[in-house]
């Protein structure tokens, strides 16, 4: 499941900002060239039709940092008033919305496909975080738990503490199912990492042997891999067909389903991955780390990794759907300034924003694409992109 922005490398690549607790995080490229593709087949390189971004504004402030897209292109995330606060946001057509007029502080961290939205939000300074599912004119109340995702049929997963420490729940009209510690796993708590369209969770917590393990719960828990090997795994997405993508400690790069793993490995001269996201044919993205210490972008195609961009630029892909690809290109010349890219069918194409500043393409739904553009002064701006008329 994707639309989301914020990855493992998102988090570590962009800037953050904490005001409420909240994270956040050019130029046509030149060519045609073709990129090295260690066993796969040629990307192309350069414009057909480059789309122009969109800067979203903001609720009066600095900055906004954007959380997720949906198909028909509607944004969710956090911005800054005039005073100061951060407060969610939906924007639409050109109009963004304060979804929590009045409050200290709140954020809109996910958006479904029928435009459902969940919100957290602290009502006053100082007071208890609680989380809320817009759905139209509707407002859910879910309480004081920590609400981060929800699926195309309006199921919100997200954290809640219990007694045994805290763990996933579900939510599905009105009914809470809370997961609770995993079964044999030595941690009592766990983090949450997907939830798919049919209310599976892909979730991290401590195993057997106190290694992190990934899991899936389907009403059932079921450990990704061995759940006893050293080092134990890492996951980082689950698609809507049952694909975990993953990292193991021995083994590397891995995709788990229905208790089948299949190891990826690594091309000739790369040391390390950082995967990314998986799509429902078993198609995934990750960053890969080559001996020299420098990150390429790949797309495994089923049997084997194409590299993404030029030889002679760091990638780093943020995000996966239909086959595209998203993410960030840096240059030896000045890694500080970064320029987003688009991988569309055979056409990997660099992203302007229309503003100076390092820019980032950090999640994709539909036509459109949202990143950010974060200026000299650390200040970060929501920009999106819309496809339409470029090569498929």
């Amino acid at each position: 499941m994707t639309r989301r922005l914020l990855t493992c490398m998102t988090l570590t690549a962009l800037a953050v900002v904490t005001a409420a607790g909240v994270s956040a995080p050019a130029t046509a490229a030149p060519g045609p060239v073709v990129a090295s593709t260690p066993g796969g087949d040629d990307v192309r390189h350069g414009p057909r039709t480059v789309p122009q971004a969109v800067d979203l504004g903001t609720l009066g402030g600095a900055q906004t940092v954007p959380y997720a897209v949906d198909a028909h292109g509607r944004v969710v995330g956090t911005s800054q008033t005039a005073d100061g606060r951060w407060h969610a946001f939906s924007w639409w057509r050109g109009r963004m919305t304060d979804l929590t007029p009045g409050a200290a502080n709140g954020a809109a961290v996910d958006v479904d496909e029928r435009g459902g939205i969940v919100v957290r939000v602290t009502a006053t300074a100082g007071g208890p975080e609680t989380s809320r599912l817009l759905d139209g004119r509707r407002t859910a109340e879910l309480g004081e738990v920590r609400a981060e995702l929800v699926n195309a049929h309006g199921q919100v997963a997200g954290l809640v503490r219990g007694a045994d420490g805290t763990n996933p729940f579900v939510w599905t009209s009105g009914t809470r199912v809370d997961l609770g510690p995993v079964p044999g796993f030595e941690g009592t708590s766990s983090r949450l990492v997907d939830l798919d369209d049919h209310g599976r969770v892909l979730g991290i917590g401590l195993g057997p042997e106190s290694f992190e393990v990934g899991y899936v719960w389907d009403g059932a828990f079921t450990p990704v891999g061995d759940p006893s090997a050293f080092g134990g795994n890492g996951v980082v997405d689950l698609s809507d067909s049952g694909f975990v993508l993953g990292n193991a400690y021995e083994g590397g790069p891995l995709l788990w389903r229905d208790g089948a793993q299949r190891w990826l490995g690594l091309p000739p001269g790369f040391t390390d991955a950082d995967p990314v996201a998986v799509d429902e044919h078993g198609h995934a993205v990750a960053n890969l780390r080559t001996d020299d210490g420098r990150w390429r972008a790949h797309l495994w195609d089923g049997d084997r990794w194409v590299a993404l961009g030029p030889d002679d630029v760091t990638t780093r892909a943020t995000d996966l759907d239909r086959h595209r690809v998203v993410g960030v290109v840096e240059r030896a010349a000045d890694p500080a300034r970064t320029t987003a890219f688009l991988l569309q069918g055979d056409r990997f194409t660099e992203l302007g924003a229309g503003t100076s500043g390092s820019v980032a393409a950090q999640a994709l739904a539909g036509r459109y694409v949202l990143g950010t553009v974060t200026d000299a002064d650390g200040l970060v701006r929501a920009v999106l992109w819309t496809t339409r008329g470029m090569h498929h």
